[in-house]
């Protein structure tokens, strides 16, 4: 039934592409945007808060923070870790904390309530301390297995399967290269590392990290920087849409269907119209904000909100 609805819908765009109207879909990214990067930072090292988050915010970037539980207020390898009370400022301003276990346990060791108590404990604890319930999960020493996996992504938006070091072993050459590339590729990329000056994977000279970001941040009209929780739901939520569109005299009615938890998935999603002849855009009564790029329009919606009117001016 399911297919019978999408090739109803495909052949229906076809047949308004006929009649002269603009093919409407969603984004691959959020705004329209060519590609995506994510910026994690493993452990909960003290100078993610130090030095990391006063850096991002200067230049309006999130980024993603796993923390490690039992390990908050003290030291993971000997190298200070952040506070409870740093983490919920940082929380507060947007920037994802999210899980990396509460021991640093590799869960393909870990079965029944060992399992549950190193993955869900820290859920409990980063929500009681910064008020804000993780919905992602990054694997402990990137080990995992699919029994794993299926456990530790049960009600998230996803979890951290693959990733790219971005710390000791890199130069600015590189990674200006490798955000060049998920351009060029249309690609999510997601960039891990753990110590900045000092512990495991530190930077040569911390200021290749800066120069990095201060270039990602001039790209950020075509290169969406965001954190792994938003670009995750956002993908995911692109990927399980359907729009059911249909003509209705002045405008063109696009009606989403996603059958995602919406307690969980709560990311906005981007139509992209194909068209810079759109005059409005409506959900709920409400008009939307629309951005005119290369040719096509785009707005975002709440793919939960109902209905999307699309009115273009007709020549």
């Amino acid at each position: 039934m399911r297919n019978t609805i999408s090739i109803i819908i495909i052949l229906f765009s076809i047949i308004l592409n006929a009649n002269g109207d603009p093919v409407i879909k969603v984004a691959k990214y959020y705004g329209g945007r060519q590609a995506a990067v994510s910026y994690t930072f493993d452990d909960g090292l003290e100078e993610h808060y130090t030095m990391v988050f006063p850096v991002l915010k200067r230049l309006g970037l999130k980024g993603t923070f796993c923390v490690i539980g039992s390990k908050i207020g003290g030291t993971m390898k000997g190298t200070p870790c952040m506070t409870w009370s740093q983490l919920r400022e940082m929380a507060g301003d947007g920037q994802e904390i999210t899980s990396h276990g509460w021991q640093h346990k590799a869960a393909i060791h870990l079965s029944g309530e060992s399992m549950r108590f190193e993955v869900q404990h820290n859920d409990t604890a980063i929500y009681r301390n910064t008020g804000v319930f993780p919905r992602t999960y990054f694997y402990p020493g990137n080990c995992k297995i699919p029994e794993v996996v299926a456990f530790c992504s049960k009600d998230r938006v996803g979890t951290r399967l693959q990733q790219v070091s971005i710390g000791s072993k890199r130069d600015g050459r590189w990674l200006k290269n490798w955000l060049n590339k998920l351009l060029s590729n249309g690609e999510w990329g997601v960039g891990m590392t753990h110590g900045i000056t000092i512990g495991y994977d530190h930077f040569n000279d911390p200021q290749i990290l800066w120069n990095h970001l201060e270039y990602a941040s001039t790209l950020k009209d075509i290169l969406w920087i965001g954190t792994f929780h938003d670009v995750a739901a956002y993908c995911k939520e692109r990927d399980n849409i359907q729009l059911e569109i249909d003509r209705k005299g002045k405008y063109v009615e696009v009606t989403p269907q996603l059958h995602l938890d919406r307690k969980i998935f709560t990311m906005p999603l981007t139509m992209e119209i194909a068209s810079d002849n759109v005059k409005r855009v409506e959900q709920g009564g409400k008009t939307l904000p629309v951005t005119i790029k290369n040719g096509k329009a785009y707005a975002d919606f709440n793919p939960f909100k109902g209905s999307i009117r699309v009115y273009i001016n007709r020549q």
